[in-house]
């Protein structure tokens, strides 16, 4: 029973890493026969480029679904529980708060790091040039993380409900819009078809598994306040964090400047999600000592049930 379990959530994990192999392979082959708009270029170039490519734009992509994975671990006995206690509402609850959770996590990064690319970058890496190429790579790629982050929790809804072998198929389907998407736009704008062929590739693992979760588990998603007011508030976040930049930065060093617009933009962030509801007390528990923190917040008069 645990080999049954295992396997198809083993494979699912590893479908991703054997397509970016595969990817890398055939990204640098396409750099090297041109686009419509590069020339082709010669196998070190190809290198070169794909190799800042990952080497900057993907490891900031990476980040904020490290902050999502937690989550997604803890629900999975949190939901196996509840089912096993046949309280159904518990199960909604949780889901519906985890997936709140990942796009307040989600959303402001990905949007972030949209508006601010350039800057970011030179915060935690040297060469200008280098940084100029990775830049709008890393817009492209930005809106990508989003996705991921709500994939994590709904991989983990799927496998606290015994639906661990749905995710597989998702995957599957993933790689090879992946591989397709690469091939077809790689051939059309370059390098930057990499990032676009990653979009498409998570949207559509996200809408598939989005399906697999609502037939099987039932769940009803309150668009309002699970999608709507998080992205509205990481708009304003995100706006923050630009306006920030561009005043701060006519009189402080980038770097600083850098820091003082991630700083604006966590404030109107915290600021807006208790503003406008964004964030219940399901969310604040599904958090370490959240009885404690919701204690707080319930005194100042900031959360909402």
């Amino acid at each position: 029973r645990l080999i049954t379990i295992a396997l198809p959530i083993t494979i699912s994990s590893s479908i991703m890493s054997l397509t970016g192999m595969i990817d890398s392979i055939l990204v640098q082959r396409l750099l090297q026969q041109g686009s419509l708009i590069t020339k082709a270029m010669t196998q070190k170039e190809a290198t070169t480029v794909y190799g800042n490519y990952t080497s900057r734009a993907v490891p900031m992509f990476n980040l904020p679904p490290v902050l999502v994975y937690p989550i997604s671990c803890s629900i999975v006995p949190l939901i196996s529980a509840a089912r096993g206690q046949g309280d159904t509402k518990r199960v909604g609850t949780i889901m519906e708060s985890s997936l709140r959770t990942a796009v307040l996590i989600g959303a402001p990064c990905a949007l972030g790091m949209t508006v601010l690319a350039r800057p970011i970058l030179s915060l935690f890496f040297t060469g200008a040039e280098a940084i100029d190429n990775a830049a709008p790579l890393l817009r492209l790629l930005a809106p990508s993380t989003f996705f991921v982050c709500i994939l994590a929790v709904l991989t983990a809804m799927l496998q606290s409900c015994g639906k661990e072998r749905l995710p597989l198929v998702s995957m599957c389907i993933g790689a090879v819009v992946k591989i397709i998407g690469s091939f077809v736009f790689i051939r059309l704008i370059g390098i930057y078809g990499a990032p676009v062929s990653t979009f498409f590739c998570y949207i559509t693992i996200c809408s598939i598994h989005l399906f697999f979760v609502r037939k099987h588990t039932g769940l009803t998603i309150k668009t309002g306040t699970v999608f709507v007011r998080p992205i509205f508030c990481a708009v304003l976040c995100a706006a923050a964090a630009y306006g920030a930049y561009f005043v701060s930065s006519s009189v402080l060093s980038a770097r600083l400047a850098t820091v003082v617009s991630i700083a604006a933009a966590i404030i109107v962030y915290v600021a807006a999600i208790f503003l406008f509801g964004a964030v219940g007390e399901d969310d604040i528990m599904l958090l370490p000592k959240g009885t404690k923190l919701c204690g707080i917040l319930k005194k100042m008069k900031l959360l909402r049930k």
